[in-house]
């Protein structure tokens, strides 16, 4: 898999260290306050692969559309809580041109199945069992979530538990955004 040039990481990260520690907690209910929403402008990284549905998922064919990528284990208990608004999210936005697509990260393939059966999810997840993409996206830890814009830019990292109230506000400022 292809790397993303040092700027982008070094900007994520600088992100990251600005907001909140992940995988504590729940979602904040409001985009300013709580559990890790911050805006940014970088580029997404090349995010393409298999996926836990068997087929493949291209991130740059996306483009156009507002993208919410979501990283997400079955071992990850605050995954398992915004599961279910990502779910309504990824069904309520679709009409709205809003694409949703996760990223089991390190975690068995097989499960990661599972889980997407059992939740419903109604989006691609691209696998990576070896975590090679949160290099890419920088992140800490587990469930990350960015909102990308029509041109494939990054502007907004949830670091941490999101709920539908807090990355519905997020979406909404992506989608009034000039095309």
């Amino acid at each position: 898999m292809p790397r993303r040039p040092t700027v982008v990481r070094a900007g994520l990260l600088l992100a990251l260290v600005t907001t909140m520690s992940a995988c504590s907690g729940g979602g904040s209910g409001s985009v300013e306050s709580g559990l890790g929403a911050k805006s940014v402008s970088l580029p997404a990284p090349a995010l393409a692969g298999d996926t836990v549905q068997g087929g493949k998922a291209v991130l740059s064919d996306l483009r156009g559309s507002v993208v919410v990528v979501n990283f997400w284990a079955t071992w990850c208990a605050p995954c398992r809580n915004e599961q279910p608004d990502l779910v309504q999210l990824a069904n309520d936005y679709h009409d709205r041109g809003v694409r949703f697509l996760g990223v089991s990260e390190r975690d068995d393939t097989a499960k990661a199945r599972a889980w997407v059966k059992e939740f419903h999810v109604p989006y691609p997840s691209i696998v990576d069992e070896p975590g090679a993409w949160a290099d890419d996206f920088a992140f800490f830890g587990l469930p990350d979530t960015y909102v990308i814009d029509r041109s494939g830019t990054i502007r907004w990292t949830v670091f941490g538990q999101t709920d539908a109230t807090q990355l519905k506000q997020l979406i909404d400022r992506v989608l009034a955004l000039p095309s």
